[in-house]
């Protein structure tokens, strides 16, 4: 009996030999490792926006919407300078503007310039303006007409050298003279305007159809009131005609409707 069961090394060989083969062809089959638990599939490394990747899965930088844009000029040139810029480039309907940056007009030409807050202005006749934080707006020379939008609370401000106009849902002119011995216009088209010295909390009110001229230095603020005119209607409606910054452009002003009505009650 013990002499059958002995197997000679040659048998024993060729046994252990086909369980190997057999054992590395389950594997093959199964996709089991001889180690244990599975090995993951390794991940490609493949930087962001790579091209060798569909566009779909390509990641892309997100870009925020300028807080304000140019939506119309009459006549050139118009210049913008960037906030980081050495130099002005040329100002196109359609541009996007950031907090920081100023437009500037040359000569005849105007421009247009709204705020997605419904902010908006128009400026001209050599003027220069700069978007700051928090709906203020540096205007240091020129003319502009600056409104929200009728429906819409956007308090907001316009700084010039000599005052500083505050605006709450109303229409106002602004003329800043290139004479720093000039006086600035400050003119209430509809609503009520602040105009404040500086230095100086106290405010001086401008009602609809009511300008004050200020001087640089000015600090008397009995005075200043005294100064303030109330414009008939006719003075009104000819201010309305002769002004750039209303007729010389597309589309009439946002609230064109509301001073179009304070004109028509206005006594003679």
């Amino acid at each position: 009996m013990n002499m059958r069961m002995q197997r000679s090394p040659l048998s024993l060989f060729c046994t252990g030999c086909i369980s190997l083969s057999f054992g590395g062809l389950l594997s093959g089959c199964f996709g089991v490792s001889s180690t244990s638990g599975p090995i993951p599939s390794p991940s490609p490394t493949v930087s962001a926006g790579s091209p060798s990747l569909p566009p779909s899965l390509q990641a892309t930088a997100p870009t925020a919407t300028p807080p304000a844009k140019i939506v119309e000029i009459f006549q050139q040139p118009v210049f913008v300078k960037r906030s980081q810029a050495s130099q002005e480039v040329a100002g196109k309907t359609g541009m996007g503007l950031q907090v920081g940056e100023t437009v500037r007009t040359k000569g005849q030409a105007l421009a247009q310039i709204n705020l997605k807050n419904g902010l908006g202005f128009r400026i001209g006749r050599n003027a220069s303006l700069t978007i700051q934080p928090d709906n203020k707006l540096n205007f240091t020379s020129g003319e502009m007409i600056t409104w929200v939008e009728p429906g819409k609370k956007v308090p907001a401000q316009i700084v010039t050298p000599t005052a500083v106009a505050g605006i709450r849902g109303t229409t106002v002119f602004v003329k800043v003279p290139e004479d720093v011995n000039g006086e600035t216009t400050f003119f209430a088209w509809e609503g009520t305007v602040s105009v404040r010295l500086p230095n100086n909390p106290t405010e001086i009110i401008l009602n609809t159809g009511e300008e004050v001229q200020i001087r640089r230095g000015e600090r008397d603020i009995a005075q200043v009131r005294r100064r303030i005119r109330r414009f008939r209607r006719q003075e009104m409606i000819l201010r309305r005609r002769d002004s750039l910054l209303f007729r010389n452009f597309q589309q009439p002003l946002p609230t064109h409707q509301i001073i179009e009505q304070a004109i028509r009650q206005r006594r003679q």
